[in-house]
């Protein structure tokens, strides 16, 4: 992307997001009344199996439980701050995940778009659709919310470089920078800490051919990818390009988050 096109998107989106939040409704934020269980549909939707015990050097994996979710299904969260990782049936390249712990349980309920908007320039998605996360109650209370992507086991598709981007209504894209995103090799899993779990996501690779340097903690500069050193350089520290796309990361982490 050149630095103009940078620029223009950055303060474009950051005019739109500095605005003062609007207050949050049912469409933005799911809440108890938009999703709803009951104890039989729970154990319809999901199987909780409690993590073997942990070996020394391996910490609280006792306090963990696995689960098996379904799309378009609620699916009970118990509290306790027990850690809930719960897995979604498997897409073209991997496995979409959610992990939560919190005192208080929740009701979780994820669906797939099947229709979700383009890739970031630079970029390919790695499946065909994007993800919808609900959340009972107020998300930002939440002690621990991630987003993970775990490759297939037959997948031959190289993740390490990957990113996980939310999709932002403002803008009307998908958006990097969003959360601290790690990549751990010994699972082939992209997994991204966040404050807010509700929204939409996607999953991302750089293109072939795009250039390097769209590292996995690289988000703000992801969409460059391809540009070049020069264009890199001109938003080094210090520069207004710089100091655009860091404001950018910070509002879609803070103010983005109270508008989903």
């Amino acid at each position: 992307m050149k630095l103009t096109s940078t620029l223009l998107v950055a303060a474009q989106v950051l005019s739109v997001l500095a605005l003062p939040a609007p207050q949050e409704t049912t469409s933005d934020v799911a809440t108890t009344a938009t999703v709803t269980e009951t104890s039989t549909s729970a154990s319809a939707t999901a199987t909780a199996t409690a993590a073997p015990g942990a070996g020394e050097g391996e910490e609280n994996k006792e306090n963990e439980i696995e689960q098996q979710g379904q799309f378009n299904r609620v699916i009970r969260l118990g509290g306790g701050n027990v850690k809930i990782d719960t897995l979604f049936p498997a897409g073209v390249n991997g496995v979409f995940e959610v992990e939560f712990q919190n005192q208080q349980a929740r009701n979780l309920r994820v669906r797939e778009n099947r229709n979700p908007a383009p890739p970031p320039k630079g970029f390919t998605a790695l499946e065909p659709v994007s993800y919808i996360v609900e959340l009972s109650g107020n998300p930002r209370n939440v002690a621990l919310q991630k987003i993970d992507y775990i490759r297939n086991a037959n997948s031959t598709v190289d993740i390490s470089q990957g990113q996980i981007a939310r999709f932002c209504r403002e803008a009307q894209a998908f958006v990097f920078g969003e959360g601290e995103l790690e990549f751990e090799a010994e699972e082939n899993e992209l997994t991204l800490t966040v404050s807010n779990m509700v929204g939409e996501w996607a999953f991302f690779v750089p293109s072939a051919g795009a250039g390097a340097g769209a590292g996995a903690g690289e988000a703000g500069n992801s969409a460059e990818t391809g540009a070049g050193a020069g264009a890199a350089d001109q938003c080094g520290p210090g520069t207004l390009c710089r100091a655009l796309l860091d404001a950018l990361q910070g509002l879609t982490g803070q103010a983005g988050a109270q508008r989903r």
